[in-house]
Parts: C-alpha cells; structure tokens; sequence
C-alpha cells in the first residue's frame, strides 16, 4: 500500500499543480476579462457622454439660431412697420397741403373772375361773361376721365365750319352750358388737388417698391 501511494504520489502532485495553474490561469481570464469589459465600458461611457455634450451644443446652437432668426424678423419687421408709417405720415403731409393749397386757391375764385382790367392803369370793371358751350364741357370732363355720355360734334367741310342743322348729331354742343368761368376755374382747382393726391400716392408706392427691393 506503501508502495502504491508512492507511485501514485507525483500523478496527484501534478494534479494539484495542474489544478493550481488551471485556478491561476482561471482568475487571470476573470481579470483580464473585468479590466477589458471596464475599459470597454469606460470607453463607451465617455463616447456615449461626448454624443450627449454634442447633442446638447447642437440643441443650443439650434436654439440660438431660432432666437436670431425671430430677432432679425422682428426687426425687419419694426423697420417695415416704421417706414409704413413715415410713408403714410408723408402721404398725410402731401395731402394736407393740397388741400391747403385747394383752399387757398378757392378763396381767391371769386376774386380772379369777377373784375378786370383792361390795363394796369384803368378801373376794375365787370369782368364779361364766357360762354361754354355744352360740346366744350363734354371735352373737358372726358379729358378728366368723367364720361358725360354726350355725342361730339360733327365737323362740316374741310374748311373746318360744323354743321349748324340742328338735326345733325351733336349739334347740341353748340348750345350754352350754363357754366361760368367761376365754375371752370373751381373744378380745375379740386381736379388739381386730386390728381396731386394720386401723384403723392403714386410716388409713396414707388418709393415702398424701390426700397422694398433693396
């Protein structure tokens, strides 16, 4: 029995040598494996934690591009806003002198077509009648874009004389109107303030269109 444990002796030593180095090679794969799955988690963790800070630049940066964005629209804004207003408060202007303009001009009607002088050294005396004849207003109110409705008169010869037969059409443009020369004058002065008033707002619009475009 002796003798049997002696040669069995160096198999069971190398088992336990086998056992320990298979032990040892066994926490040295544990530790190698934990420092690999730490550097790997490190590693992720820091990618991971560098996505997150780019993310959150990028959610700023985005942010603040929306504030600038809304601000600079915001002030294009106020800038329309305000040269609306000056152009309109120009339009105002414009329009408020014209009508200064018209009323001056009407109080001065009655003083330019009711007395004359034939020089500058003889009295004022009545200023004659004008005749206006009703062909003569239909002209004047289709030069102003007014449709009168009313027929022209029809030319005669060559010679330029028109036709008087009251039965040729138009010949009623040769008849009095009515209208005096205080009545021409009046609505060529309230013609004046409002093709002025159409020029102002004409020139506003330009001027909106040219600036706009800048």
């Amino acid at each position: 029995m002796k003798d049997l444990l002696i040669k069995t002796l160096p198999a069971i030593v190398l088992l336990v040598i086998l056992g320990g180095v298979l032990v040892a090679l066994d926490d040295f794969g544990q530790s190698r494996y934990d420092a690999g799955y730490a550097s790997a988690k490190k590693t992720c963790d820091k990618a991971i934690a560098e996505l997150r800070e780019k993310h959150a630049v990028e959610k700023m940066d985005a942010a603040d591009a929306q504030t600038a964005a809304a601000i600079q629209a915001n002030t294009l804004l106020r800038n329309e806003q305000a040269r609306g207003n000056q152009l309109a408060s120009q339009l105002a202007d414009a329009k408020e002198a014209l009508r200064k303009t018209t009323d001056t001009l009407s109080r001065e009607v009655t003083r330019v077509t009711t007395l004359y002088r034939r020089t500058l050294d003889s009295l004022p005396e009545p200023l004659p009648s004008g005749v206006f004849t009703v062909g003569f207003v239909r002209v004047w109110n289709t030069a102003n874009g007014i449709d009168t409705s009313m027929p022209a008169q029809s030319n005669g010869s060559a010679t330029g004389r028109t036709t008087t037969s009251p039965n040729e059409p138009g010949a009623a443009d040769s008849l009095d109107s009515g209208v005096t020369q205080s009545l021409v004058l009046t609505n060529q002065i309230h013609n004046g303030e409002l093709h002025g008033s159409c020029r102002s707002q004409l020139n506003r619009l330009i001027d909106w269109t040219l600036n706009g475009s800048k």
